[in-house]
Parts: C-alpha cells; structure tokens; sequence
C-alpha cells in the first residue's frame, strides 16, 4: 500500500501513540510474568496462566501494527486522532466496567483478578482501534465521493463554457474574420494602386492566419475533452484527401506520396487535423518557389509511421525543443504543431521532429493500427476519393 507522507512530523503523533500503547501492553505482561514469578515463586506458571498472557500480547502487538497500518493508509492525518479517541475510549470504557463488576463479583485469587483487568484493557483498546478506523475509512470513502461529485460537476461546468467558446470562435469571430477577407478580396479585384494593394494583401494573409487560429482553437477545445470510443479510420483514403486540398489551397507545391491502400488507425474525426496542420506547415513556411513535399506511410504488426518530409529551411535551433509546446507568440510554428501532439495523444499515438536543417525537416507521426470492421470512420466515403499517386506540379 502507499504510504500516507501528508501532514509534515505532525502527522505521525497519533500512529506513534497507538505503536507505543501496543509495546506498553507487551512491556506490561511481561513486566507481569516477572513480578508473578520474584512474588510467588512457590507458585509454578500454571497452563492456563501462560496461555492468557499470550492471548493478550498478540492483540497488544496488534495495537502496534494498527499504528503502522494507519500511517500507510490512505486516512487522512486528520483522522488520526479519531482513531486515538476511539482506541482509548475503548481502552477506558470497557476496562472500567470490568472493573466494577471485579469489585462487585471479583474473581479467586489476585493474579485470575489482574488477567481479567488486564485482558479487558487489551480488548477494549482493539475493539476502539477497529471501531475508529472502520469510521475513519467510511470518512474517506465520504470525502472522496464527495470530491468526485465536485470534480464532475466543473467538468460539465467547464465543458458547457467550451460548447461556449466553441460556438462563439464559430459564430462570431470566425465569421468576422471571413468578412474582413472576402472585403479585401474584393478590393484587390478592383485593381487599387500599389501601396492600397499592399495593405490589402496584408489584410486578406492576416484574416486567413486568423482563421487557422481560430479553428486550431476550436479543435483543440474540442480535443480536451474525452474521446468517444475511438474507431477505425481509413489513414490511406484521409491522406488523399489533405493531400489533395494541399494541391488546391498551393497549386505550386509538388507533393509526392508512397501511401499503400487501406491502412486504417484508431482515431476518430478529429486526426485529419494532425496532417493538415503539419501538411500546411510544410509549405507554408518554404522559403523557395517550389516547395517539395515528400508523403509516405510503413506498417509494422501493430503501428502505422507516417513520415512527412519537406525542402524547406528547417526549424530554428532556438526552437526546436519546445516546437510541440504550443508557443502562441511563435510565428514560426505555434499553435498548430501543439495541436498535432494533443490529438496524436489523444490516440494514444506519438510524433516527433525527426530531422530539420537547411535541406528540411522530417517529421514522423505513430499511430496504432485498428481492424477494419462495421461502422468505421471513413473519409473517402464524405469525399470524392482521390487517387493515391505520385503528384508533381
């Protein structure tokens, strides 16, 4: 069991107690049997004597246990003195009862008188030791239901303000931001002079960085809460389709692929966010007129890796420790590559930064692999699926 180190020196008072109760018991019965033996020494040990004194020394070395028990448990410290009270009100209680009932019906002879005495006493510490921690373990159990409660109800509470946020990045701002870009296109189209076309070039490139933020934002509220039970999803068919919205949204990039049919990973809706997110870091930040972009996926028994390479000047030294940490002031990688981490976590998958330099960058995803069953979560059947092949501009 773990032991229970809260509560600082404070803490062990209690425990300590109930070790030194249990030895002062032991030291009593033999300090006992010692004196019996120097008074009455014409009186042999009798059977039924030695046998009651080992019948009180065992539960008294239980005392000393339930000490030890009680640090290591997981009582709270504040407990402990409940537990005390109660081994000692039954200490008390039950050996002064006998006692009056020793004085009113007192047994033949002093030493039968002492073992009733002293066998109450034992008896009655371990009945309160038991009836304490009995109580105090109800406490806890009390304590911690009662935490679970307060824990689910901020979790629906936080998760009824994320729908919040959610709708709010979705209705509001969002749709701001789309505004401010389709004006600015339509005023690059009425050919302004040179500087007004700058400003307005600036604009519309500013408004599409604010709408990948906004829907990293909303992905990544979405992917703090718990997954449903994730399903089978057709990696090769998803691949093709950000490959082919990558060819789209940059008709210069040459984007080669060596993707085999039908590997499907244990993921839900969320994962084609890990690949468009690096897909789109991947050129987005090419420094050259032709960015390259190299796609492949290797099966093992378990695993699918997927590797995405790219020509472009790599992640700065400076940076690349902390590329995954979600850095929002970054303008170079920032909030998309901590949402890649957070969802390939949520699969219980892994990514890393394999290679970077002057030549590119080479980043790998893991993914387990899923059975192909009834119900997966296919894209190809949403999208017109695209054909996996070797793309060149």
């Amino acid at each position: 069991m773990e032991r229970n180190t809260r509560g600082g020196k404070g803490a062990t008072k209690g425990p300590r107690l109930l070790v030194g109760l249990g030895y002062l018991f032991v030291l009593a019965i033999v300090g006992e049997w010692v004196v019996m033996e120097t008074l009455y020494p014409t009186e042999p040990l009798t059977t039924d004597y030695a046998f009651t004194l080992l019948f009180n020394g065992l539960p008294a070395l239980g005392i000393s246990y339930g000490g030890y028990w009680l640090r290591r448990s997981d009582i709270e410290p504040d407990q402990y003195r409940r537990v005390v009270r109660w081994c000692l009100g039954g200490l008390v209680v039950f050996c002064s009862l006998n006692l009056v009932m020793i004085a009113i019906w007192p047994a033949e002879g002093f030493r039968a008188n002492l073992g009733w005495a002293r066998g109450t006493a034992v008896f009655g510490a371990v009945g309160g030791l038991l009836v304490g921690g009995i109580e105090a373990r109800t406490v806890r159990r009390a304590r911690v239901a009662e935490r679970e409660t307060a824990h689910t109800k901020h979790v629906e509470s936080q998760r009824r303000w994320f729908g919040y946020l959610n709708s709010l990045l979705r209705h509001e701002v969002l749709n701001t931001a789309n505004v401010i870009e389709g004006y600015s296109e339509l005023l690059i189209d009425d050919d302004p002079d040179e500087l007004a076309a700058d400003r307005l070039e600036v604009i519309r490139r500013q408004s599409r960085s604010l709408t990948d933020v906004i829907d990293d934002v909303r992905v990544l509220l979405e992917a703090t809460e718990e997954p449903d039970e994730l399903e089978a999803v057709n990696l090769s068919a998803m691949l093709a389709d950000r490959l082919a919205e990558l060819r789209v949204r940059d008709p210069r990039a040459d984007v080669r692929t060596a993707v085999p049919d039908d590997v499907f990973v244990r993921a839900d809706g969320l994962l084609s966010r890990v690949f468009s997110n690096l897909l789109h870091n991947a050129v987005e930040h090419h420094d050259g007129d032709r960015p390259t972009v190299s796609v492949s996926v290797e099966t093992t028994d378990e695993t699918a890796l997927v590797t995405i390479a790219d020509d472009g000047p790599g992640v700065p030294e400076a940076k690349r420790d902390a590329i995954f940490e979600g850095d929002v002031r970054s303008s170079n990688h920032g909030l998309g590559l901590y949402l890649v981490r957070t969802l390939t976590e949520r699969y219980d998958g892994t990514v890393e930064l394999r290679e970077t330099g002057p030549e590119g960058s080479v980043f790998a995803v893991e993914l387990p692999l899923a059975e192909k069953s009834t119900g997966v979560f296919d894209p190809a059947e949403a999208v017109v699926p695209a054909a996996i092949a070797v793309w060149t501009g």
